[in-house]
């Protein structure tokens, strides 16, 4: 298992927004996930996260899972997303993604959360398309990589080389 870097700006995951989720991404065996619980401020209906907030957290699950794959930059382009069962808050759940294919410029993924059961609360197929014309080195001296391990490091690093 390893950490993953955090993105400076992210409602999602950085840990010093104390106004976000400060989720910790991470990694192991092809899969990105994060174990989470939601407190009230992010409820849609009492009791019940919203899903505006769980549709987010897939979709930056499935932008890590995409670069961890390819060290691709790959913006959101369509999505389809279910949910089978309400994500209650302050409930632990975990939230994982993998990257299931890629053709030419497009890379389809999905995401999912599981209740502490193991059922599936909700789940997000995406397609993602790969950034034009970004600045990588922008991109990495926009990371934190404070918890990481110095070969997750030097792993985004060499996506800027390669950029």
């Amino acid at each position: 298992m390893e950490v993953l870097p955090v993105y400076r700006a992210s409602f999602f995951v950085n840990q010093q927004r104390k106004d976000g989720l400060r989720l910790k991404m991470l990694y192991d065996n092809n899969m990105v996930y994060c174990n989470m619980n939601i407190d009230t401020r992010f409820e849609g209906y009492h009791g019940v996260v919203h899903g505006g907030i769980l549709f987010g957290i897939l979709d930056v699950i499935i932008w890590y899972a995409i670069f961890m794959e390819t060290k691709k930059i790959c913006m959101t382009r369509k999505t389809d997303m279910d949910f089978f069962k309400p994500v209650l808050s302050n409930v632990p759940y975990k939230a994982c993604g993998k990257l299931l294919r890629v053709e030419e410029r497009d890379y389809w993924a999905t995401a999912w959360i599981e209740d502490p059961s193991g059922d599936r609360c909700g789940q997000v197929t995406a397609l993602f398309r790969e950034s034009k014309n970004l600045d990588y080195n922008d991109f990495v001296n926009n990371l934190e990589f404070t918890d990481t391990s110095p070969e997750m490091k030097e792993f985004f690093l060499s996506a800027a080389k390669q950029g």
